[in-house]
């Protein structure tokens, strides 16, 4: 490929492995938050506390309430959101590192093998993207996340 060609295929590699490494950060916070609130709610609805604090409360919230308890605590068991937070974040780990060379690669683009290591870094990259896949796609963040990623970029080589 000529070197016009690799240059732009190399600097939008590199912001779209920004902006992935971003977005799986994200995921990793919000799973970890949301696993974390659910616990706490589990936690604090089969207390003796919440038995107690619903003893004047109506029949039917005194009755729901801890069968909404049971149902969150099983949810935890079988929900996976601790897996989905640890692959979130081998996932960020993964493109920042995909990031990182393709940086290394854009400051030492005008060197003897600069396409054969775009294509040995790229290649890497499908494994990533394969394993990213059973995550939901939001193009509104993801575009958030670019262009996160094309600012700091811009301000870094302007």
């Amino acid at each position: 490929m000529d070197h016009e060609t690799l240059r732009r295929k190399v600097w939008g590699e590199m912001l779209e492995a920004s902006m992935r490494a971003n977005y799986f950060g994200e995921f990793v916070v919000r799973y970890q938050r949301f696993e974390k609130l659910m616990r706490i709610f589990v936690f604090v609805a089969s207390s003796g506390s919440a038995a107690a604090a619903l003893t004047h409360a109506p029949t039917w919230i005194s009755v729901a309430f801890p069968l909404i308890a049971v149902v969150a605590s099983g949810w935890l068991v079988f929900s996976q959101y601790s897996v989905l937070a640890r692959d979130s974040a081998d996932l960020h780990s993964g493109w920042l590192a995909q990031e990182r060379d393709y940086e290394r690669l854009w400051n030492h683009i005008d060197e003897h093998g600069a396409e054969a290591t775009y294509d040995e870094i790229y290649g890497r990259g499908e494994g990533l993207s394969k394993t990213g896949t059973r995550f939901p796609k939001d193009d509104k963040r993801l575009a958030y996340w670019l262009d996160h990623a094309s600012e700091r970029a811009m301000a870094r080589y302007a």
